[in-house]
Parts: structure tokens; sequence; C-alpha cells
């Protein structure tokens, strides 16, 4: 993943998170909901979502030891995976970043918690994180992990 591609996903992640709350879910697919924030309100009016397309675990804390393979997270059914998400209702997401070479996702909550979702995955996209019903139509915002250990952002700044 190369650096600035890095730096600017993040920039958009965390215009599209940091001040928001995990406001629902949407039981197609696993899909967390985010509210807008005082920072984007002025230019997203849609839905910002995460769909999760990997394993995924809610840490107390940033970890120690950033998992190396997917097999090193649990395995969670899709009610599992749904009941440990509803932990996440309204807490305010107050950091973004990925991870320094794969795009892991971390998302971190004013509780101290950290959504990790893992990031690899040598043929489909493990997440992404956008928004959709935009009132501007021209207006595309999202970021994916991609295979290959990348990232695509779309915004209408790229």
């Amino acid at each position: 993943m190369d650096n600035s591609r890095k730096e600017f996903a993040e920039k958009t992640l965390k215009f599209l998170c940091v001040g928001s709350q995990i406001e629902g879910i949407k039981f197609y697919g696993t899909q967390i909901l985010i509210s807008e924030s005082e920072t984007n309100r002025s230019r997203i009016d849609g839905q910002i979502y995460l769909n999760i397309e990997s394993r995924f675990k809610i840490f107390e804390s940033y970890p120690e030891h950033i998992p190396n393979h997917e097999d090193e997270l649990p395995y969670m059914d899709w009610i599992d995976g749904y009941k440990t998400l509803c932990e996440l209702r309204l807490k305010r997401i107050t950091d973004v970043k990925l991870g320094e070479s794969i795009p892991h996702l971390f998302v971190y909550f004013h509780t101290g918690e950290v959504l990790f979702v893992f990031g690899h995955h040598n043929k489909y996209e493990c997440w992404q994180l956008g928004v959709w019903n935009n009132s501007i139509k021209d207006e595309d915002w999202e970021v994916i992990a991609v295979p290959g250990n990348n990232i695509a952002i779309f915004t209408p700044l790229s």
C-alpha cells in the first residue's frame, strides 16, 4: 500500500467517521450504519456505511498483537457477528486508521474500544466505507480495501 494513498485514505476515513456514532445495522451482508458528524454534515447528507466482508473483532483497546492471518480472528456466523456489532450501538468514533502495509481498518471509539477489520485477501475486497444516497449526486465517497494489500479511494477530492 503506497504511503501517499494510505494518508489520503485515512484523511477521507477521518472526514467521514470522526465525531460520528454507530447508529444501526443493515441486514444485507454485514453493514454498519454511521451517523453524520458536525464536521461532515454540510457536505454529506446520505448514509455513511461500513461493509465488512472479512473477519473482525472488537478489542478493549488497541491490540498489542495485530493478526497476520484472518484465521487468528474468531469465526462468527452472521448472528454472532451482528450481536457483536450491536455492542457498538451509539458509540462515538474518535479516530480511524489503517494498518502499516496492509489495509486493516481500525475504528477507535470514545470508550477506548477498537473495531479491527482484517484487510487482506488475494481475490476479494475486505471492507468498504462510503456514502450512499448523498444529495450531491456527482460526489462519490468510498474507501475500499482491495486485493493485493491496496486501497481504492473515490472522493470529490481525488
